[in-house]
């Protein structure tokens, strides 16, 4: 379930009356809500309350607003806020995207896990105990002209594989699919030298990417930089 936290009482209600029904389902398991922060933190932590008070096993607090770019860094004290507050488990969310980002992020907000979106899409091996990406790769070695050691740690390919097949069996909005490869080929950050890993698709390659108006379209891309297998 996902939330803003805003304030008002229907929203409230709705929200409570949802955790508390899945709760009593025979499928139950665990529910969670994962929120954005509100401008005014007093009301983010009566929304914490709130679902609490309904029996939510833990929550995942996003460290931006609504309105806040995610160019722009992550409230971390936002997050330390509620996790001071709250009185079950508390995971954050917001510029996750290296081991390292993860252990300061749990340093200086005393969380009990994180989580990433973005991160994860470039480095799907973020979390494993051996990253699969451990050194800098350029664009070559990424798409399988580099050396036979640098590709028995970069699956990145293969995942991107297996997204694109995901998408032809079960389709979902096409702008949410650029949306996605554009993250996994190389983001922005990653693109400025800002990220520790190299790129699957070239700065011309992804711009090409942000032309495309089809599926079709993206699929011939991809093609042209390396065949993706169907399977």
């Amino acid at each position: 379930m996902i939330a803003s936290a805003k304030s008002t009482l229907q929203t409230l209600s709705l929200t409570s009356s949802s955790i508390s029904s899945d709760k009593e389902s025979e499928r139950y398991k665990t529910v969670s809500v994962k929120i954005r922060i509100h401008k005014d933190l007093r009301k983010t932590l009566d929304f914490v309350r709130q679902v609490e008070n309904a029996g939510v096993d833990f929550i995942t607090v996003h460290g931006r607003m609504r309105s806040t770019r995610s160019s722009e860094p992550a409230n971390l004290d936002a997050i330390k806020l509620v996790k001071e507050h709250a009185r079950v488990p508390i995971v954050a969310n917001g510029d996750v995207f290296s081991r390292a980002d993860v252990e300061r992020i749990v340093s200086e907000t005393g969380v009990d896990g994180v989580m990433s979106a973005r991160g994860l899409l470039e480095e799907p091996g973020l979390f494993a105990r051996s990253p699969t990406l451990t050194t800098s790769k350029t664009h070559s070695a990424a798409v399988g002209e580099g050396s036979d050691d640098d590709q028995s740690q970069d699956n990145r390919w293969e995942v991107l594989e297996t997204f694109l097949n995901n998408v032809i069996r079960a389709p979902i909005p096409f702008k949410l699919v650029v949306h996605h490869i554009s993250e996994m080929v190389g983001s922005d950050r990653v693109q400025t030298g800002r990220g520790l890993i190299g790129t699957l698709f070239t700065k011309e390659e992804r711009a090409a990417l942000m032309e495309c108006k089809s599926f079709l379209e993206v699929l011939d891309l991809v093609d042209g930089v390396k065949e993706v297998r169907r399977f």
